[in-house]
């Protein structure tokens, strides 16, 4: 019996020994990510060709950021690097848990990178991702309902559109226009932001407001009392709707379809002379400081990140996903100068701006979006709302704090 009790005690002591084991005292690195399968075989395959003998796990994961907050200084469960956009990238620094990618990356290698991956991947002057593609808005219109010299250039050739173009059964133009991520870019275009680059919220301001009070007119022949992601997408979808802003995201079910696309620049805000300016998502990988802090696996991920640099990656990632290579080099490819999505795409970059990558903006996502349905589905008072929105901002964000 003795000897019994001993050999439990024995394997309990190496299960236990084995279950507090830190992670990153094994030759496997481990990637976290939430893409499509497309996107991550372009990654294994490339190091299967050029780092053959590294082991790297890719684990897809819900939730991604939400667990990052809780794990992301944890030896036993966080990962090396993950793979998300670089909307983040400010809250993980801020508490901690990022090392900047010029620790592995000289910053030469970046300047090869088109201009907007760089911006969004910065904060407080470190570059905290190597970034992989981007993706932003784009203004896309049923070539059989509009024709290419119909196509607005100016925000009152695209109002005087929809007056001619709107009726009981068809609709010129639509957008999801009470949703803040779509309505930034015609307040960039009248020189306004929802946010500072320091954090202050700029919801009350008077290039916001004169945007909000200026966008009504379109939203009157839009769908009444309606700007959900599946509404207004499947109006285009059902070739309801005449043109569309929206995402690339669209354009495989839009083209199952037998919508014929074409895609333009975004119209200019005649009142300012600025475009339409939406903002951009840049996806890339980020790693995690206390990986970093491993000399061995610091040289690991230095090789990988390394590989990763190569502007192929983004070539396949393009044709196989239809995104935008964030390597300037991809676009000497013939094959990506021919494919119209990802050219459009690289087009609306001169335009686009970085969605904000500081924590205040994850409090700005909701008062902004509230503003907008007040304003926009329920016609109340735009200065009202819009002070409104700016005290509860201004007070979530001193909470945050």
């Amino acid at each position: 019996m003795k000897r019994i009790m001993c050999t439990i005690l024995m394997f309990l002591m190496i299960f236990v020994l084995f279950g507090c084991q830190n992670q990153f005292d094994n030759d496997v690195i481990t990637v976290w990510h939430d893409k499509e399968e497309s996107v991550i075989q372009v990654l294994e395959d490339i190091l299967a060709e050029e780092l053959p003998d590294v082991k790297i796990d890719f684990i897809r994961k819900e939730s991604l950021t939400d667990t990052l907050k809780l794990v992301g200084n944890d030896a036993n469960s966080a990962p090396d690097m993950y793979i998300f956009a670089h909307d983040k990238i400010g809250l993980f620094a801020e508490i901690g848990i990022l090392s900047p990618i010029t620790e592995f990356i000289d910053v030469e290698q970046l300047e090869e990178y088109v201009d907007i991956t760089i911006e969004g991947a910065t904060y407080k002057d470190e570059i905290y991702q190597l970034p992989f593609y981007f993706e932003t808005l784009l203004f896309m219109y049923n070539k059989d309902r509009m024709s290419e010299e119909e196509v607005p250039k100016t925000s009152e050739e695209l109002y005087q559109y929809m007056v001619e173009h709107t009726d009981a059964r068809r609709y010129g133009f639509v957008e999801q226009h009470s949703n803040a991520y779509y309505s930034a870019g015609w307040i960039h275009g009248f020189g306004g932001s929802l946010l500072s680059n320091d954090g202050v919220p700029l919801l009350d301001s008077a290039e916001t407001k004169a945007a909000l009070a200026y966008h009504l007119k379109f939203i009157e022949y839009m769908p009444k009392g309606q700007a959900e992601y599946a509404t207004v997408n499947t109006l285009f979808y059902e070739k309801a709707a005449n043109s569309i802003i929206a995402g690339p995201w669209i354009v495989a079910q839009a083209r199952e379809n037998g919508i014929d696309l074409g895609f333009a620049r975004m119209p200019v805000i005649d009142e300012t002379g600025l475009p339409i300016a939406p903002y951009a998502g840049i996806q890339g990988i980020h790693v995690l400081k206390i990986a970093a802090e491993n000399d061995e696996r610091k040289a690991v991920i230095t090789d990988i990140l390394n590989v990763f640099t190569n502007p192929q990656i983004g070539i396949d990632m393009a044709l196989n996903s239809g995104v935008a290579p964030a390597h300037s080099l991809a676009y000497e490819d013939e094959m990506i100068t021919s494919n119209e999505l990802v050219m459009a795409m690289r087009d609306a970059a001169l335009d686009a701006i970085p969605m904000p990558n500081i924590p205040e903006m994850d409090i700005m996502w909701t008062t902004a979006s509230n503003m907008l349905v007040d304003i926009n589905l329920k016609g109340e008072d735009i200065e009202t709302v819009v002070a409104l929105a700016q005290k509860e901002s201004e007070d979530l964000i001193e909470l945050m704090k």
